[in-house]
């Protein structure tokens, strides 16, 4: 008899289903290269939820979550740099909440098998976080950058 591997969440009732985020005109930033970003990074944490709530193996859901913190830390380099070149005065700030979610991100990862309650919870959670740094914070940036007449993919 073969062993067959756990899932990511063994609790799949409809309460504990991981919320998608859906890109819309609203995330816009100005900025093209901020905006592809912000889609590639989009489609895969959705991605990520989307293997968690269909129960895939714990290595397919982990491979999933990788490929999501390296294009997590991808875009945040190209984004503080796109900051850095242009003299955004707000750079550290940002920089901090960038640095936390790339934490909250890797965090996910350990308490994937928890499931149920808290496993929804966190996902939850940075669903939320990344929909709302994207429509404050990066949007700040967009409206920085586009007065400074920076609105070419970076």
């Amino acid at each position: 008899m073969q062993a067959q591997e756990m899932t990511a969440n063994p609790c799949r009732e409809p309460e504990y289903q991981w919320d998608l985020v859906t890109w819309n005109d609203t995330f816009r930033t100005g900025n093209p290269g901020i905006d592809e970003d912000h889609q590639k990074l989009l489609q895969l944490f959705n991605e990520f939820s989307m293997a968690v709530n269909a129960g895939k193996s714990e290595s397919i859901v982990q491979a999933v979550l990788d490929d999501l913190v390296d294009y997590t830390h991808y875009h945040f380099s190209r984004e503080e740099a796109l900051m850095l070149e242009n003299g955004y005065p707000d750079y550290e700030r940002h920089k901090k909440m960038h640095d936390t979610f790339a934490r909250q991100i890797i965090d996910v990862g350990s308490h994937l098998d928890v499931g149920g309650d808290m496993g929804a919870f966190l996902l939850s959670f940075l669903a939320k976080w990344l929909s709302g740094h994207i429509l404050v914070a990066d949007k700040r940036l967009g409206d920085y950058l586009e007065s400074r007449g920076i609105n070419v993919p970076h």
